[in-house]
């Protein structure tokens, strides 16, 4: 819940009480910020790597110190439960070693010889200034996976997090300041889209690095492209999720219930499809039924019971999930388990839901919420021609133990991550994270962050002027 006054407002979704007050950056707030952060990007590049790398140590060892009060301002911000805030917070620290060595492997000046003395060097250099814009559904580890190898790479940073999550965002600027980066190594500006247009106007600005909506992101890259910066898009997706056979039923439901649910269905990655082989159908169907029935709503700091979920972001983001809901109701998807905002909890909270609309005309959007789409089908190329029946493709996945079937599905599913009996909601650092299509521009995060946090610089370099022992044809002095 937020306004576009002066004045910014971040309320507790699950209780509706204050927990931030403060003022929206101005143009001028902004415009100092960039320059702040342009002044410094020389001298922040020319520190030693080791400088870089120690300030990383301290500010993952703040974190590690701080995790109970960093994990209760997500969760009081957010909405996730606590338990699900403290695995925010840890994966910060899984960070480090992951962008350490990623830079060792991929950014470091290669030397080769070549004829006459000659030496081709390849350097790998910062572009500038990084402008990075987060997310409200992972207000620390989301924007932290540009900003960390950004910095260690040599570029500083002005960082827009989402409005509706400011003080989550000031409070992880402020653990890199106690462990030591300069101020102006990470500028932070507060406020909505009018104030991250601004910033990615700004000419001062090098690179966009962006996590949000498709909407959003497209009108971001025609500013980059526009004014030729370095633009990398992560725009979520509707992603599928098969369930073709398995040996126990409780795990292919889990992976399902944490595919499709966890932060109240409230991430990029999440399963918003479920494609059901029809032989399965008669056992697997009212069993995930019961399973969403049961999955416990409630506050996010509540522990009598924990909640697996707690609410949405705010009242507007459950009112447009119910719209949408409601949309594919109307277009005669069957309920199986209904979704309605549970009013004694909250205005935020919803109850997960779960639709078949299988020979239904649905919409191709993103349905940011607890809901899935139910889709039974006979084969498996039915099966994966449905998945692939959508302009996003950021993560896909298959429950099988068939090798066949698995093959089938990996060489023909459209998406950038493709799991296998696992839930689509887990990621690893140690690899790339990134979408196709309608998901991305094809800049993955993750292990390949460093890639779009420098670019290479290719030179042919001797330490004397020698003429060659010929000259080309035409040449005569």
């Amino acid at each position: 819940m937020f306004n576009y006054s002066k004045e910014l407002v971040s309320i507790n979704p699950s209780n509706g009480k204050e927990i931030w007050k403060g003022m929206i950056s101005t143009k001028k707030d902004i415009e100092e910020a960039v320059e702040k952060a342009q002044k410094y990007q020389n001298t922040w590049r020319k520190k030693q790597i080791e400088e870089r790398q120690d300030i990383i140590l301290k500010f993952a060892s703040l974190v590690k110190e701080n995790t109970e009060e960093a994990a209760k301002i997500i969760s009081e911000e957010n909405g996730k439960p606590l338990w699900e805030a403290k695995m925010e917070v840890k994966s910060l620290i899984n960070k480090v070693q992951v962008v350490f060595d990623a830079y060792e492997e991929r950014a470091k000046t290669k030397y080769k010889e070549l004829t006459n003395g000659r030496e081709s060097i390849t350097r790998y250099r910062p572009h500038g200034v990084m402008a990075v814009l987060g997310p409200f559904n992972f207000p620390m580890s989301m924007p932290n996976s540009h900003i960390m190898p950004a910095l260690y790479a040599g570029n500083t940073v002005v960082f827009k997090p989402s409005e509706r999550t400011p003080k989550s965002a000031l409070f992880y600027r402020d653990l890199w300041i106690r462990a030591g980066l300069p101020d102006d190594a990470l500028q932070i500006v507060i406020g909505g889209a009018k104030t991250g247009e601004l910033l990615v106007k700004d000419n001062r600005i090098n690179g966009i690095l962006f996590i949000g909506s498709r909407k959003a992101g497209k009108a971001i890259e025609k500013i980059g492209i526009s004014e030729d910066k370095l633009c990398v898009l992560e725009m979520g997706g509707n992603s599928p999720l098969i369930i073709w056979d398995y040996s126990d039923i409780r795990a292919a439901i889990n992976i399902v219930i944490q595919s499709a649910y966890i932060s109240s269905g409230q991430r990029c990655s999440a399963a918003r499809r479920l494609i059901v082989n029809k032989s399965l159908s008669k056992e697997f169907i009212p069993f995930l039924s019961k399973a969403i029935d049961a999955i416990i709503v409630g506050d996010s700091l509540s522990e009598n019971p924990t909640p697996f979920i707690g609410p949405m972001i705010d009242s507007k983001a459950s009112s447009l999930f119910m719209e949408q809901y409601e949309e594919l109701v109307n277009k005669g998807a069957k309920i199986l388990v209904p979704s309605k905002i549970l009013l004694h909890l909250g205005n935020s909270f919803v109850k997960p839901g779960l639709l078949d609309v299988t020979n239904i005309d649905c919409p191709d959007e993103e349905v940011f919420g607890p809901l899935l789409q139910l889709t039974i089908v006979d084969t498996i190329e039915q099966a994966v021609s449905v998945a692939n029946q959508t302009k996003y493709g950021l993560a896909a996945g298959i429950v099988t133990e068939d090798q066949s079937i698995y093959e089938y599905f990996f060489d023909n599913i459209h998406a950038g991550i493709i799991n296998r009996n696992q839930s689509l909601t887990g990621s690893t650092t140690i690899a790339p994270f990134g979408g196709i299509k309608g998901s991305g521009n094809y800049h993955p995060a993750g292990y390949l962050s460093v890639d779009y946090c420098v670019y290479g610089c290719a030179s042919i370099e001797t330490s004397e002027t020698k003429a060659p022992n010929s000259l080309s044809h035409g040449l005569n002095f």
